[in-house]
C-alpha cells in the first residue's frame, strides 16, 4: 500500500507537470501572439505620426513652390543675382531725417455750420398721449431735450433745424414722489 500510495503520489504530480506545462506553452504562444499584435500597433502609430508631420506640413507649412536649385538644371531667375559684385555695398547716410506732419483737427459741428441759418423745430405729445400712465392726470410741460441737428438742403438754400422734444410731468405723481422721498429719508 505504501508503494501504491507514492506511485499514486508520483502520477498526480506527473498530470499536475503535464497540465503546468500545457499552460505555459498556452500562456507562451498568448504572450508571442501579443506581442506581434503590438508590434503591429506600434508600426501604425509610426505610420500614422508620420501622416500627421506630412499633413502638418502641407497645412501649415511654407505654401511657396520656390524649390532649392536642383543639380544639372539652369536658373533662369538668378542672373541679376549671379552678376552682381559681392564686394559693393551702397553709401547710405548716417542720420536720415523724415519730416514731420501735423493732422487737422476734425471740424465740429459748430465750425461746419457756422455761416448757415438755423431755427428750432420742437417736437410735442399728440394730446391723447399727454395723460399719465399711472394715474391719468393730465401732464403739464417742463421744457425741451436736444434730439438732434438736421441740416436740410433745398436747391440753392440750406439751413440747420435744431430739433428738440418736449419733456412732461405728471404734477400728481411728482407730488406723491416728493411726499415719498421725504417719508423715506426723514
Amino acid at each position: 500500500m505504501a508503494g501504491n500510495s507514492k506511485d499514486s503520489k508520483i502520477l498526480e504530480y506527473k498530470d499536475m507537470i503535464n497540465q503546468l506545462n500545457k499552460t505555459i506553452a498556452a500562456q507562451t504562444e498568448l504572450i508571442q501572439s501579443l506581442q506581434k499584435t503590438l508590434e503591429a500597433d506600434r508600426l501604425e502609430k509610426e505610420t500614422l505620426r508620420q501622416q500627421i508631420e506630412y499633413l502638418t506640413k502641407k497645412l501649415f507649412g511654407t505654401s511657396s513652390e520656390k524649390r532649392k536649385d536642383i543639380e544639372g538644371q539652369l536658373n533662369l531667375f538668378d542672373e541679376a543675382e549671379q552678376e552682381a559684385d559681392p564686394a559693393w555695398k551702397p553709401e547710405l547716410p548716417d542720420d536720415i531725417t523724415v519730416p514731420e506732419h501735423k493732422r487737422k483737427a476734425r471740424r465740429t459741428h459748430a465750425e461746419l455750420f457756422k455761416n448757415v441759418p438755423s431755427c428750432d423745430e420742437i417736437l410735442s405729445l399728440p394730446e391723447e398721449e399727454r395723460n399719465c400712465p399711472t394715474c391719468g392726470t393730465q401732464m403739464e410741460c417742463i421744457g425741451k431735450e436736444f434730439v438732434r441737428h438736421e441740416f436740410r438742403f433745398t436747391p440753392a438754400k440750406g439751413k440747420v433745424v435744431n430739433i428738440y422734444r418736449e419733456t412732461y410731468k405728471c404734477p400728481e405723481c411728482a407730488r406723491s414722489f416728493t411726499t415719498n422721498f421725504i417719508y423715506y429719508f426723514f
